[in-house]
């Protein structure tokens, strides 16, 4: 299967790219099939890929040292990315990956894409400034869902 600079387009991380920068990294990407049930990469890994959802359901999850999952977030829109600790330092995936129903996504190099933005400033700027803004985001429904969880907690112990 063939990913288009059109869907590239779409995602978050790089809507404000050129075609060029695009088809660079279109070249240095692999689209990859995982089953329901598999998990795409685990915390303490080494982030070797960034990856765009194409299509399926993916939940990122949070584990404590008795590896019990929590602070869950799901990645279901299309183009959204996941995996974003590939393009930070130290270069360790923070949550682990696993697929809820069958799910492609685009594994992009993220030795490419790091040193892009390094030899590209323009380019970097661009994807640093929507990483941060993707982050923002996240956190964001995040704390919105542990204070929702807090205020049903409330209402029941009342």
């Amino acid at each position: 299967m063939m990913v288009s600079l059109d869907f590239l387009k779409k995602s978050e991380l790089f809507i404000d790219l050129n075609d060029n920068q695009l088809e660079n990294i279109l070249r240095h990407s692999s689209v990859k099939s995982f089953p329901e049930g598999e998990t795409i990469f685990n915390q303490g890994e080494n982030a070797d890929y960034l990856y765009v959802l194409i299509d399926g359901l993916v939940d990122l999850s949070l584990k404590d040292k008795e590896d019990i999952g929590f602070m869950t977030s799901k990645i279901e829109k299309e183009a959204s990315v996941f995996g974003t600790p590939s393009l930070m330092e130290p270069p360790v995936y923070n949550v682990s990956a696993r697929c809820l129903k069958p799910t492609k996504a685009l594994a992009i190099e993220a030795k490419y894409l790091k040193n892009s933005i390094e030899t590209d400033p323009h380019m970097g700027i661009k994807i640093m400034k929507r990483l941060a803004s993707i982050y923002f985001n996240r956190l964001n429904e995040l704390r919105a869902g542990v204070l929702n969880l807090f205020k049903v907690y409330k209402f029941k112990t009342l």
